[in-house]
C-alpha cells in the first residue's frame, strides 16, 4: 500500500509541475476513460471549476469525490480500492443512487440514497427487507460525515466518513434530491 501511495504522490507532483509550467497541461483521457474528460480525474482535478460534464458541484462530488475546490475530498474508512483509486458516491450507490449491488471488498450492500427513499417519502428494499427511513437534511449530512444511521446506529465501515466542507456537503445533498 505504501508503494501505491508513493506512486500516486509522485504522479500528482509531476502533474502539478506540468500544470504549473504550462498552465494548461493535461494527462490525456485519464483513468476514468473518455467520458471523464482530460486529466486524471477530469477537468476539475486541479482547479475550482467543475468539469463541463457535470451540471453542479454536487454532481461532481457524487461521481468523482472531487469537491468544489477541485481536489479529492478526504475520507476515513470505505473499501481499500476507493482509497487507492478514488471515486465518489456513485462507486457504491450507482448512477441512480439505488444501491442494492454488493461492492468489491465491502461487507454490506449499499442502500438506496435517493432523497425520497432517505426521507421516508418512498419505501425501499435493502438486503431483502422493506425499509423506511426518516432522514432529514441534517441527518443525511451526519451520515455522510460520521457514518451514523437516522436512528443513531453506526453504519458499516464500508461507508466512508467524508471530511467534506459545509458548502460541498450542501451541494451534495441538493444533488441527492435530483436522483430518481
Amino acid at each position: 500500500m505504501k508503494n501505491s501511495i508513493i506512486i500516486l504522490a509522485l504522479a500528482s507532483v509531476i502533474g502539478l509541475a506540468f500544470y504549473a509550467i504550462e498552465g494548461k497541461a493535461q494527462m490525456g483521457p485519464g483513468m476514468m476513460g473518455r467520458g471523464m474528460g482530460p486529466g486524471m480525474m477530469g477537468r476539475g482535478y486541479y482547479g475550482p471549476q467543475y468539469g463541463p460534464q457535470f451540471k453542479s458541484v454536487g454532481e461532481q462530488i457524487y461521481y468523482t469525490g472531487i469537491g468544489g475546490t477541485g481536489y479529492p475530498i478526504p475520507f476515513d474508512g470505505g473499501p481499500m480500492w476507493l482509497r487507492m483509486h478514488g471515486g465518489g458516491c456513485v462507486s457504491c450507490h450507482g448512477v441512480h443512487g439505488r444501491g442494492g449491488v454488493p461492492v468489491m471488498m465491502g461487507t454490506t450492500i449499499p442502500t438506496d440514497i435517493r432523497y425520497k427513499a432517505l426521507t421516508g417519502k418512498e419505501k425501499h428494499v435493502h438486503e431483502g427487507k422493506e425499509e423506511e427511513h426518516d432522514y432529514t437534511d441534517a441527518l443525511i449530512k451526519r451520515a455522510i460525515i460520521q457514518g451514523l444511521e437516522a436512528d443513531g446506529k453506526v453504519m458499516d465501515w464500508t461507508m466512508p466518513r467524508w471530511q467534506i466542507s459545509e458548502a460541498d456537503l450542501n451541494e451534495l445533498v441538493e444533488y441527492l434530491k435530483t436522483l430518481e
